[in-house]
């Protein structure tokens, strides 16, 4: 069994895998090349498990194991509807960090226009519609504010979603979790 961990790109994706590590003690994958983590703190934060070169086997051996996955993806969903947790960021938040993104730590000469034109993924509505609005079942929608603020709401709600209670506290920055009784 797998639960996409979906958003936007720069819209909480990788506070929501740090929260399922930290707080849930869960690791989670990703849909891009593991070289996308190099950094030791950062992938011990966030429980990154790295499928390695042939994602099938990956697959294979986490179904004989019976391991339920989390799998990080900016892309549009699949035909299939897997249960999801998707994180939405405010749009302009969203659009201007991605734009930072790519011009500061990919190098791309691009412009804003080319972000909000769609010309280098998709259009943040058109991300969000696809994951956050048309009718799915076994989603659940958090809001990276309510995230990077630690609200507890947004964090039992998670908890529910996975049915896995919280088991230790989490803080990074502002946001933190309380262990539940």
């Amino acid at each position: 069994p797998m639960t996409w961990l979906a958003s936007y790109p720069r819209s909480g994706n990788t506070l929501l895998r740090a929260i399922l590590k930290q707080c849930f003690g869960l690791s989670s994958q990703s849909v891009y090349h593991d070289a996308e983590f190099t950094d030791p703190e950062l992938i011990a934060a966030i429980g990154h498990e790295a499928v390695g070169d042939d994602p099938n086997s990956f697959l294979a051996r986490a179904r004989a194991d019976g391991r339920r996955l989390y799998v990080k993806t900016h892309e549009l969903p699949p035909a299939r509807h897997l249960p999801v947790i998707y994180v939405v960021r405010d749009g302009r938040s969203a659009t201007v960090s991605h734009l930072h993104y790519l011009r500061e730590v990919l190098g791309h000469q691009v412009t804003f226009a080319d972000v909000l034109a769609g010309r280098m993924g998709p259009l943040w509505s058109t991300h969000v519609r696809a994951w956050a609005l048309e009718p799915r079942a076994n989603r659940l929608v958090v809001r990276y504010e309510k995230l990077a603020a630690g609200d507890e709401e947004s964090l039992r709600a998670i908890s529910d979603f996975i049915g896995v209670p919280v088991a230790k506290p989490f803080e990074i920055g502002r946001a933190s979790c309380r262990e539940r009784v």
